[in-house]
């Protein structure tokens, strides 16, 4: 057997490292299933939790696989392709956390307006720059009756 025959059947052997891969699916994600916190699917509570431990997972599949091709690179490739995806899946590792430390701090609902409540009074400008309150609204006849709703719509305007 020459040396090319060796060295070509060295680098046939050598394996796809699937843990920076895995890991970097994971970290995505982890990533996106921050979102469903958002959004109302039982078991909310459970959801930044789950997120963080799959990101955590992730970050260790990341370095587990960078490790095997810097130490195992005879075995293992993706040097710089594993470098590429550590910096990334740590980038997302971060972005995870901090989506989890920000929706702890959202506040509650307890003293909003529920569906059907009468909202509080309150006083705005109209389009013609004119204040008008809630109450000058339901008090004002309409017709020949006094109006049981209003309807807000909010706009920006323009800048």
């Amino acid at each position: 057997m020459s040396a090319s025959t060796v060295s070509t059947s060295a680098v046939k052997e050598r394996r796809n490292n699937s843990a920076v891969w895995l890991g970097l699916i994971l970290a995505v994600v982890s990533l996106l299933s921050q979102g469903l916190f958002f959004l109302k699917v039982p078991g909310q509570n459970t959801l930044p939790w789950l997120s963080l431990a799959l990101a955590t997972v992730a970050v260790i599949l990341v370095l587990l696989g960078v490790k095997r091709a810097f130490f195992e690179s005879q075995l293992y490739r993706g040097k710089v392709a594993g470098s590429i995806i550590t910096v990334v899946s740590l980038l997302l590792f971060a972005m995870t956390l901090f989506g989890f430390v920000t929706a702890r701090k959202i506040p509650g609902t307890a003293s909003a307006p529920q569906v059907g409540q009468k909202a509080p009074d309150f006083t705005l400008a109209d389009t013609n720059g004119q204040n008008i309150s809630l109450a000058d609204l339901l008090s004002t006849p309409v017709g020949n009756a006094h109006p049981k709703a209003v309807l807000l719509v909010f706009y920006r305007g323009y800048w």
